[in-house]
């Protein structure tokens, strides 16, 4: 290994790599008439409005992490993508609309 390299590689402050991603996401402020984490389940559709008693709070919305929602809040994957796809749209100011599902077809012989 070439020395200069090497020399550079022990320097290198330990646990680099974890500070990436260290900043904690914002929770944005209720605007609108979505006031609290039961309106926006409901906005953002998917019968997402039935977990609204699974979060404490709009906080609690926003810092809920997938491992969380698995684990004690037993929500499936869709659900988790669906409501962590959401809460990062709103982060970003987008308001939460219904976006319509395609309805399965049947196999036809």
């Amino acid at each position: 290994m070439n020395s200069t390299i090497a020399r550079c590689l022990t320097r290198a402050p330990i646990g680099v790599r974890s500070i990436h991603g260290a900043a904690k996401k914002a929770i944005p402020a209720p605007r609108g008439d979505i006031q609290d984490p039961s309106a926006f389940l409901t906005k953002i559709g998917r019968n997402s409005a039935s977990l609204a008693d699974k979060f404490k709070s709009w906080e609690h919305l926003f810092t809920a992490t997938p491992a969380e929602m698995k684990a004690d809040m037993s929500l499936s994957v869709k659900q988790r993508r669906w409501i962590l796809n959401w809460t990062e749209k709103y982060r970003q100011g987008v308001n939460p609309y219904v976006i319509p599902t395609k309805p399965i077809k049947k196999k036809t012989k």
